[in-house]
């Protein structure tokens, strides 16, 4: 369980990083990812090894142009050298938050937050929902594999889960009991559970807002999820080992959360690519010192932005998910073309 205190700590400090200027949010961004790097060099054993036999002088990394320098991570490496080779040194995974990638894109990741790491990264969950309406008396349903933890605020926050693995109908007859004002869960679940869901159960299940995550969704999904709920629904994008990474505003704007990962949006020779050009998505944590993840290629491809949003949250826009990079076609410029 969360610790109350930090969570509550954690979560005042979410909610004020998205209001600064955008040119404060690099500037901060730039030393938190600066500060990640050196800290995996100094504990972590692998990316000590990696670094040295790519002959990456740590001490030249002074900005975010300089991680071009710093050769990139997979899954793979990852899994092969979990844990004595990626966890940080003197860290007491028993003392940890222990989880693992659902595999849908393969072997399943196993990986470690510490509980300061935890407590922030559930208090930008709780983030992306503020950011489209929700508040503390609205009761959070959410359809996810495994349950998480989260402080007892009586009356406040509350939650509940439902498994994702249950067949669609004990799913819906779990949302007449639950009664969520915010619906949350995986797009394709939500959006089979909209393609059975009946007039009478609406009678029961009427969210105010929903937001879909954990997967790529359509445009003409959420409309569809939308028009039976008769809500709006929202977009977020997460992984299960880094956390959140963007979500939808009110606008219907992607915001990227630079106070957390750093994302680079590179061609094919590794370069970054304009605004509104496709890239591979490449990250680096900020907050993860027990187990970071430095320029890891998780394979997903976007298209950074240029603009502001009216909403006046002050961290950068991304324009577009495009998909896998193994689902992109690879022009001889160099370009990707999202399938």
């Amino acid at each position: 369980m969360i610790e109350l205190f930090s969570y509550g700590i954690a979560s005042l400090q979410v909610h004020v990083n998205q209001w600064f200027p955008r040119r404060w949010q690099r500037n901060l961004a730039e030393k938190r990812v600066i500060r990640e790097i050196q800290h995996a060099y100094q504990y972590v054993p692998y990316y000590r090894k990696k670094y040295d036999e790519a002959r990456v002088d740590i001490r030249s990394i002074r900005s975010l142009k300089d991680l071009k320098t710093i050769p990139y991570i997979t899954k793979q490496e990852i899994l092969e050298q979990f844990p004595q080779g990626i966890v940080a040194q003197g860290v007491d995974m028993k003392k940890c938050h222990y989880s693992a990638t659902t595999g849908s894109t393969g072997r399943s990741l196993p990986f470690i937050f510490s509980p300061g790491t935890y407590a922030f990264y559930v208090a930008t969950s709780l983030r992306v929902y503020t950011m489209i309406g929700y508040r503390p008396w609205h009761k959070l349903v959410y359809i996810k594999y495994t349950r998480v933890d989260t402080p007892n605020l009586g009356p406040f926050f509350r939650m509940a889960h439902i498994p994702s693995m249950i067949p669609v109908e004990e799913q819906i007859e779990r949302l007449r009991e639950e009664g969520p004002d915010l619906l949350v869960g995986y797009a394709s679940i939500i959006f089979e559970i909209a393609r059975r869901i009946t007039n009478q159960d609406l009678q029961y299940v009427r969210p105010r807002f929903i937001s879909v995550n954990s997967e790529m969704s359509t445009q003409d999904q959420r409309e569809f999820i939308s028009r039976i709920f008769g809500c709006p629904v929202y977009d977020e994008y997460s992984t299960e080992e880094t956390w959140m990474i963007a979500s939808q505003c009110r606008e219907y704007n992607y915001h990227l959360f630079t106070d957390n990962v750093w994302i680079e949006f590179l061609d094919k020779e590794g370069n970054d690519v304009l605004p509104g050009e496709v890239g591979e998505m490449v990250i680096t944590t900020m907050r993860s010192q027990a187990m970071p993840f430095i320029r890891y290629r998780i394979g997903d491809m976007g298209r950074p932005g240029d603009g502001v949003c009216s909403c006046g949250i002050g961290f950068p826009i991304l324009e577009a998910f495009d998909g896998r990079s193994d689902d992109s076609f690879i022009l001889p410029s160099g370009k990707f073309v999202s399938s």
